[in-house]
């Protein structure tokens, strides 16, 4: 669906959820197949990532759906866990056959045929679990994601926050807490946190996949999340396996097996530690997170949302007005932060013997470009402004209102001869009409000239 950016965010997060919920119909219809070998994992992967999905709500005014339909799906998740587990085993276990001497083979024979044993009654018991609790949980999501509540108000209509403002919410703390736990893992012997920040990443994961088609660079950031997740998904197998293995070497009958299990559990053991090494050359401490690319995403979730979209119009001035109107004066000093893609500027504000400190992210150029603005505090101010040496700006602002619009003037002050107005409008479409003591001191309309733009003056 081309519009689910803009879509209210209610009406978009449950379209994603009955799409979903339909891939999970269909990867359960494949379970009855005994010869299709993927079916367990696909279904697998559909009900994780529906179950997923639904935590978005998270950033809705409003749940979608009551708390036992997820105790019900992440149940259901964790049922086939153990199937799935014995089968990527097992076929990791094949792969050893070639390189073990004669010998030791009797050893990983013994553990196939325990692994499949267990496999066995792990779908057994799978399959009457599905039986139970999956037409209930179908008919439960399908009758409360069909329908939703939209608060309107009487002199502005529906009050429903566009999808894209909420998605873009959720992607940043998604990808804060993904970096916070790669920045937990320390060694190779850190299974808990390496797995908790497995799962976080493919929740990110989860939440770019249905705007594949909607924003460029999701496909590209979806490769670098999986890639990542493939050495923590393996890191995690090994130390599943070493302790399946090591508590199935204490029931081992012979003297032949137990050899041929203990050189299986070295290496098991061996591969953990070889993963381990291909995370530490990816990059911990969220080095290899693509966060740079996530924020991007961000940011183009809030330009499908219509969020902090800026319109303005600026013109250079041949000197400042006099006389002109009383205005608000502002003393601004504003510099920007190293970046080639992203344009982060940080800002103090001092008027009326107060001072105000702002971070804010630009795009786009010309007439209709992106702002978000957040206020910060004077410590963060104070931390990042020694990186913006070089580019910076100072100038006194004049703040001064022309109707229902404010024009504003700004001097320079940091030695060059530069005077510039800007006034912000409601849509591309507005007209601007020159007040009367602005007019004889504007020399043009420098709106789509780079050479203006406040990140090229800084220095």
């Amino acid at each position: 669906m081309s519009d689910l950016l803009t879509a209210d965010a209610q009406r978009g997060a449950r379209v994603v959820a009955l799409g979903l919920l339909a891939r999970v119909d269909a990867a359960h219809a494949r379970l009855a197949d005994a010869a299709d070998r993927s079916a367990l994992h696909d279904f697998r992967v559909a009900v994780r990532r529906l179950r997923s999905w639904l935590l978005v709500e998270e950033g809705l005014p409003r749940p979608m759906v009551p708390k036992r339909a997820h105790k019900w799906l992440r149940r259901l998740a964790r049922s086939t866990s153990p199937g799935r587990d014995d089968e990527v085993l097992a076929e990791w276990l094949e792969k050893q056959r070639a390189e073990l001497p004669v010998r030791q083979r009797a050893g990983l024979n013994w553990l196939l045929l325990r692994v499949g044993e267990h496999r066995q009654l792990a779908e057994g018991a799978l399959q009457e679990e599905i039986s139970r609790d999956l037409a209930r949980i179908r008919a439960l999501l399908e009758e409360k994601l069909a329908r939703y509540e939209v608060p309107h108000d009487v002199a502005h209509g529906p009050r429903g926050e566009p999808f894209g403002i909420t998605m873009a919410a959720l992607l940043r703390a998604g990808t804060a807490t993904f970096v916070r736990r790669m920045q937990l893992v320390r060694s190779e012997l850190d299974a808990a946190p390496i797995h908790r920040a497995r799962i976080a990443g493919k929740r990110v994961r989860y939440q770019l996949e249905p705007f594949v088609e909607l924003v460029s660079e999701v496909p590209a950031a979806i490769d670098t999340l999986k890639s990542l997740q493939d050495v923590l998904g393996d890191h995690h197998d090994a130390h599943v396996w070493t302790e399946r293995v090591h508590a199935l070497l204490a029931e081992a009958p012979t003297a032949a097996i137990r050899e041929g299990a203990r050189a299986i559990l070295a290496r098991v053991e061996q591969y953990g530690l070889e993963r381990f090494a291909a995370l530490k050359t990816m990059g911990l401490e969220g080095a290899a997170v693509p966060t740079v690319a996530l924020e991007e995403i961000a940011l183009a979730f809030e330009r499908a949302g219509g969020e902090g979209v800026e319109v303005e119009r600026k013109y250079l001035l041949r000197a400042l007005p006099v006389p002109r109107p009383r205005g608000r004066l502002q003393l601004i000093d504003q510099g920007y932060l190293p970046g080639a893609r992203l344009v982060e500027r940080v800002r103090r504000v001092r008027s009326r013997g107060t001072a105000t400190y702002l971070r804010t992210v630009k795009g786009g150029s010309g007439v209709h470009r992106l702002e978000i603005e957040e206020e910060c505090s004077a410590e963060l101010f104070a931390a990042l402004w020694p990186l913006t040496k070089g580019r910076r700006v100072r100038k006194k602002r004049y703040l001064i209102p022309d109707g229902d619009r404010t024009w504003a003037l700004d001097a320079f002050t940091d030695r060059r001869d530069l005077v510039l107005a800007e006034i912000e409008l409601p849509s591309v479409e507005s007209e601007v009409v020159l007040p009367a003591w602005l007019e004889p001191f504007v020399d043009r309309e420098v709106t789509e000239e780079s050479a203006y733009v406040n990140a090229v003056l800084a220095r």
